[in-house]
């Protein structure tokens, strides 16, 4: 008897439809079982046979005619066929339902008005509706025909998420294949419409019949801004092989015109890479044709062997800020053209590079060095504790740049720095005693008349590192606890030389924070090496859950206290004479779930002022409720010695089910200016909903020229978005949100 036929047709369609859909939060929606036919309250049979109970019967064994009237019921494990008339030839071997039927099945239900079950898994239905379950989609069929085993053809098929009474979208086809065997489908005269108006338009597309990926158009974006105008983009998605793709994306601009943007991907057992590349013929606000270039790629030659490249290009120094696809970006001042060769030891590693930029900065001092070449090597062996622990560093570097822009010296640059140390450590203590040495010879151009062309520098350093650790076990608001207390102690020693003929060439000075208390050298580089005699003294405490391990409270306190005066310093800077560093205190807190806190104040006893100030509070209940406020204070570190003070807040806030807000404010208390704000509102309904930002941000290095822009996105739930993404903008500047729209 074929009358199982009928549900293996029914699966069919289901799993072919479903790969419209995705997992999405339909909690706005009426549960799709309220909307769909009521299972009839039967108990499932207990095996894989198939059940009929019918209120007539007639069975014409000479004609090989059944015919089933009345509450015709056909059960198999959790699958329910209910139908009034069913018919079964089994001469031409045809079941023949030409009345209204419903199946239920665990994932889906669908009813229509006829079905017709054939010979070799062919089959037709008419006026077929479906249900999803699991994915809350429901749609109709006009007619559907079941080719062959694994071809089905859909003629007037819909697809929507939506309530029955508040259908805000629809697609629809004229005409769909889907094809199994080639796990493809096909679809002709296809429309998207938004409360019955036809938005998008597509005689013919393909898509993928699961999760293979195949070419085709996705979906488009829109937006508009001061830079570019109103903006249309549709990507084009090429499945070229397994292990390649590309996307090519035509946007319309209306102040400048149209750009071509190209993205091609490979990923292979040994390496992986991207090439993006972005060309505009003709910008008519510009004048002129603009493009950039991107490539990325990281590749194991052997097992030992690796490379990594980096190239960008761009035509102009304002390309990002004009044309940037992605509005977080602000200002890019160089872009990196790397290449490394590494090989990875037994327990050290060696890098060969060639690096140089683009610089975007009109100021032509900003313009970095290129290392042509630069060899790296390192080891990075197991240190053992009560044995002597060696490490070694080295580089070989040549730096280069046009010294017909920026005037200064050129050259190349040896540094290699052994060292030792002999660590001692039990559960409660540890000294770490450090001996290390520094030799770095420079061989350079472009020097004054003045200065050595070949000079050099041999130093030592001594440290030690040590602390206690103790804990205690205590009860906090009813909440068992463990405090830790971590007194440490640092002392270094590294004698003075003069080192005012070395240029720089990479090297700058660390921010002073809590763990910069603890460095070997304040400057970062190996064009100076400090000749620091201190003794550092830091104490720190935190309260951790007695069984989670969470930790509720951190706070440290530390101060460097100098034996002598620091000459060695940046060109420019005055010897720092004071006999101790500012007092570094940091405190970090989370007692409740929802609250947390944090700052680090950076104050100078000797002029009694507040150097380094962050308060951070967030509010962050749950998900739907995030508040960041921030204050930052940095005194003379800007140039022209200004001091750097800015309040800034950032939130997203649901204001009910439906509606939430987001928005950030950052703003500069001495230039009395706000550098950034944006704000924007999103609605989210049953099986929609938008997102609409403004925006409003400085976008000059003078301070006075702001750039506009506003970012509509659309989101149908179960097919996609439209718009201009904003998720990665809003995660970036709200800190703790993480973007499900």
């Amino acid at each position: 008897m074929r009358f199982y036929q009928i549900i293996i047709l029914l699966f069919a369609l289901y799993h072919t439809i479903a790969v419209y859909a995705k997992d999405e939060d339909f909690s706005l929606c009426k549960p799709i079982t309220e909307i769909a036919p009521h299972r009839p309250d039967l108990q499932f049979p207990d095996d894989d046979y198939l059940y009929l109970s019918a209120d007539d019967a007639l069975i014409q064994e000479k004609l090989g005619k059944s015919t089933f009237r009345g509450d015709v019921i056909m059960r198999r494990a959790d699958q329910m066929l209910s139908t009034p008339f069913i018919i079964y030839d089994r001469n031409k071997d045809v079941v023949d339902a030409d009345k209204d039927f419903i199946f239920w099945d665990n994932d889906f239900i669908i009813s229509g008005s006829t079905a017709q079950l054939r010979q070799e898994s062919q089959g037709e239905m008419t006026n077929a509706k479906y249900w999803l379950l699991n994915r809350r989609v429901r749609g109709h069929a006009e007619k559907l025909i079941k080719a062959s085993e694994d071809i089905i053809h859909l003629e007037g098929a819909t697809y929507t998420t939506c309530d029955p009474n508040k259908e805000i979208w629809r697609l629809s086809a004229d005409k769909m294949t889907l094809d199994n065997a080639k796990s493809e489908g096909t679809a002709r005269d296809v429309t998207v419409r938004i409360l019955g108006l036809p938005v998008f338009y597509s005689p013919y597309i393909s898509f993928p019949l699961g999760d293979e990926r195949k070419s085709g158009f996705l979906l488009p974006s829109l937006g508009t801004s001061d830079e570019t105008g109103t903006e249309f983009s549709i990507p084009y998605y090429l499945n070229l092989a397994p292990n390649y793709d590309a996307t090519i994306t035509p946007r319309y601009m209306s102040r400048r015109g149209f750009l071509l943007n190209t993205e091609f991907r490979y990923l292979t057992q040994q390496s992986a890479g991207n090439l993006e590349i972005e060309y505009m013929p003709h910008d008519q606000a510009f004048g002129a044709e603009r493009g950039s270039l991107s490539f990325r790629h990281n590749a194991s030659i052997t097992k030992r062997w690796r490379t990594d490249i980096n190239f960008n290009y761009v035509s102009d120094q304002r390309f990002f800020e004009e044309l940037g696809t992605n509005i977080t970006v602000a200002s890019i001042t160089h872009l990196e053209r790397r290449g490394d060769l590494s090989y990875t030891g037994n327990g050290w590693l060696g890098i060969g590079r060639l690096q140089t930029f683009q610089t975007l900065d009109p100021n032509p001092a900003a313009r970095p060095y290129n290392r042509l070449p630069q060899l790296l090597f390192q080891t990075y062996l197991p240190q053992w504790n009560r044995k002597l622990n060696t490490e070694i560093k080295a580089e070989l570097v040549r730096f280069d740049r046009d010294i017909s822009v920026v005037d200064g010296p050129i050259g190349n640059r040896m540094d290699f720095q052994p060292s030792l140390n002999y660590p001692l450590r039990t559960p409660g203590t540890y000294v770490v005693p450090k001996l290390s040495l520094r030799y770095t010879r420079y061989d350079l151009e472009n020097v004054a008349v003045d200065k050595k062309t070949t000079p050099d520098r041999l130093l030592f350093t001594f440290s030690t590192d040590s602390g206690l650790f103790f804990e205690r076990d205590v009860n906090v608001w009813n909440n068992d606890l463990i405090q830790t207390l971590e007194p440490r102690l640092f002392y270094r020693y590294t004698p003075y030389e003069d080192q005012t003929d070395i240029p720089i060439f990479d090297t700058a000075e660390y921010d002073l924070s809590y763990l910069q208390l603890f460095r070997e050298n304040r400057f970062a580089g190996a064009d100076r090496v400090d000749d620091g005699h201190l003794v550092s003294l830091g104490l720190s405490t935190r309260f951790l859950g007695n069984v989670t391990g969470i930790e509720y409270l951190r706070a440290s306190l530390g101060q460097s206290y100098y034996l002598r005066d620091r000459r060695v310093t940046l060109p420019d800077q005055a010897i720092e004479t004071d006999p101790s560093s500012s007092v570094i205190m940091e405190l970090a807190t989370q007692f409740t779930k929802s609250w947390r806190i944090s700052s680090t104040i950076q104050w100078n006893q000797h002029t009694k002022e507040t150097e380094h100030t962050v308060y951070r509070l967030r509010y962050h209940p749950d998900q739907e409720h995030i508040l960041n406020l921030s204050y930052r204070l940095r005194e003379h570190q800007l140039l022209h010695n200004k001091s750097l003070e800015q309040i800034d807040v950032s939130y997203h806030w649901a204001l009910g089910r439906r509606w939430s807000i987001v928005g950030r404010w950052n703003y500069s208390i001495p230039d009395e200016k706000t550098l950034e704000s944006f704000t924007g509102i999103e609605y989210s309904s049953c099986c929609w909903a938008v997102r609409a930002i403004t925006r409003r941000y400085l976008n000059n290095i003078d301070g006075y020229g702001y750039s506009n822009g506003f970012f509509l996105q659309f989101h149908l739930k179960g097919l996609g978005a439209v718009g201009k993404k904003a998720d990665s903008f809003l995660e970036q500047r709200i800190p703790g949100y993480y973007d499900e729209f």
